[in-house]
């Protein structure tokens, strides 16, 4: 099925977002998915940022990016990931705090 305008491809949509988000939480239970947007970045259909325990980065990162390359390949949706180790996004907000 390739790119469909409408409630049916927002529907698929949400649901590849909601399998991504199973997935990362039965990787790294301790996972959080911080933000989603929809439209995302650009051209990308949605984009997700996750922030998952220090290294688990890579598992996550592997699988989540095998899934999304198949999700465009069936539905030409195009999902952004930002996967960060939780020290980095904790040192980064930090940082953004001591800066205001």
């Amino acid at each position: 099925m390739k790119r469909q305008n409408g409630r049916h491809s927002k529907r698929r949509l949400r649901q590849h977002i909601d399998e991504l988000a199973s997935l990362t939480k039965n990787l790294a239970p301790d996972a959080e998915i911080i933000d989603i947007l929809i439209p995302g970045y650009e051209e990308l259909d949605a984009w997700i940022d996750i922030v998952v325990p220090d290294a688990k980065e890579e598992k996550v990162s592997e699988a989540l990016s095998q899934r999304r390359y198949e999700i465009f390949s069936e539905d030409d949706l195009f999902i952004g990931l930002g996967i960060t180790e939780r020290s980095q996004y904790q040192a980064r907000h930090a940082q953004e705090k001591t800066a205001v």
